[in-house]
């Protein structure tokens, strides 16, 4: 399930824990890859959280909703990382 949480921040959050070897790999591809509104990502056991400005999404795409767009963004992380959304 992903989710808005809050003003900056969108969370997935899944019933089973996120295995340590896989959080690892997603904290690599998360530094290493490009990301258009995403700045940083928090891990938990069972949630990766993603931080982003909402004003710069906003004045990029001319939106007052911006969680849609990077909602979206999430989505294409985590399904290039393997994960069923």
């Amino acid at each position: 399930m992903i989710f808005a949480n809050g003003d900056c921040y969108i969370t997935y959050q899944q019933p089973d824990p996120i295995d340590s070897t896989k959080r690892v790999e997603l904290e690599k591809a998360f530094e290493e890859g490009e990301h258009v509104y995403l700045n940083s990502m928090i891990t938990t056991e069972h949630t990766l959280t993603f931080y982003y400005s909402p004003i710069k999404v906003m004045e990029e795409q001319n939106t007052i909703e911006p969680g849609d767009i990077i909602i979206e963004e999430v989505r294409e992380f985590l399904t290039g990382m393997e994960f069923s959304i």
